[in-house]
């Protein structure tokens, strides 16, 4: 089934919006616990999941140039997704209630929060920088790739050097010395156009009756461990006697009723 993003790859045609997962089975659930393995770095190992998940990207065959070039919102955005198409959309999260210290637990679906499309001139962001016209395109993973190989106080600035494009003819807009104010301005403007997903929810603390604003993580998939995966693979291997290709193969619900079945035998039998 094919989706659409907030923001898109840009085209001839304008925004190219679509995306599909491949089928969620064991296969794709054991290729992102690779993916993850593999990465250096979150960015990273957002592009390898993405890659490893993808079946289609904006009417193509997704390669690492395509996910790479996605705005951070569309990969935070697909992320959320695939822990929903894998069946961990949502749930109980934890908290600290930051008024009393007590900590308290909440039921969340992160898929039904809000998300804010990209503003009319996506991926751009023009605006007036001392006078100067200056043109800017929302950060994307490659960008959060770069910034990373950056000294920590000095990543802002060299990921607004490198948002930049050029005038052809004047040449960068840029000041040599951006100042704090420079840079508020700059990020306003990309703020303006860029895609966003909800990443805060209120959450009311049962033991005060204060509320508190409570961070989702949209790349919480990426945390998830593959030791239940294997255990099942190791339970239907050792029952059924199939491969491991096999049972990644199935479905995931398949794979789970079939577990059922061992779990009733081994009742009926005991």
């Amino acid at each position: 089934m094919l989706r659409q993003l907030p923001g898109g790859l840009p085209g001839d045609q304008g925004r190219r919006r679509s995306y599909a997962f491949r089928r969620a089975d064991g296969a794709l659930e054991m290729a992102l616990a690779d993916a993850v393995n593999e990465a250096g770095d979150t960015p990273d190992a957002v592009s390898r999941a993405l890659l490893a998940s993808l079946a289609e990207l904006a009417g193509e065959r997704p390669g690492r140039a395509a996910v790479d070039a996605l705005c951070v919102a569309d990969r935070q955005f697909l992320m959320r997704a695939l822990a929903a198409h894998l069946g961990h959309q949502g749930g109980w999260f934890d908290a600290t209630c930051m008024h009393c210290a007590s900590p308290f637990d909440f039921r969340l679906d992160p898929t039904g929060l809000p998300v804010k499309e990209a503003g009319d001139a996506f991926p751009l962001a023009r605006l007036v920088l001392d006078d100067k016209p200056l043109t800017l395109r929302v950060p994307c993973g490659a960008d959060q790739i770069r910034v990373l190989r950056e000294p920590v106080e000095q990543r802002r600035e060299a990921l607004l050097r490198g948002l930049e494009v050029p005038d052809p003819e004047s040449g960068s807009a840029l000041p040599d010395q951006l100042t704090q104010e420079h840079i508020a301005h700059c990020e306003a403007a990309l703020e303006a156009q860029a895609p966003e997903i909800t990443r805060e929810v209120a959450a009311c603390c049962p033991e005060c009756g204060q509320v508190n604003s409570v961070g989702i993580d949209p790349y919480a998939v990426l945390a998830h461990n593959p030791a239940g995966l294997l255990a099942e693979v190791h339970r239907l291997a050792w029952h059924y006697h199939w491969s491991e290709a096999d049972i990644l193969a199935l479905p995931r619900g398949r794979r789970k009723n079939y577990l059922a079945l061992i779990d009733a035998a081994r009742g009926m039998t005991g």
